[in-house]
């Protein structure tokens, strides 16, 4: 049950990233600010692509993969 909880908290942290962003004033500060929650629902196995931790038990969450793939994208932007 804990699990599950973990990934609804991070769910809802996805979604309100994903709100800031629609009215963001600067992207770095937006890829900054939410890097950790980026790092918190990725997983990048030691020589493998990373990929998104968006499912727990069946359940999908979708707006952990969401924000994962945004985060990707606009960061790989301005790298």
């Amino acid at each position: 049950m804990t699990e599950r909880i973990d990934y609804l908290i991070k769910n809802n942290q996805c979604e309100k990233a994903i709100e800031d962003f629609k009215i963001l004033t600067s992207v770095p500060d937006w890829l900054q600010q939410y890097s950790d929650l980026f790092d918190s629902v990725s997983i990048q196995p030691k020589g493998l692509p990373r990929i998104t931790s968006s499912h727990f038990e069946g359940e999908s969450f979708e707006n952990i993969q969401l924000f994962a793939h945004l985060y990707d994208l606009v960061n790989s932007l301005f790298d």
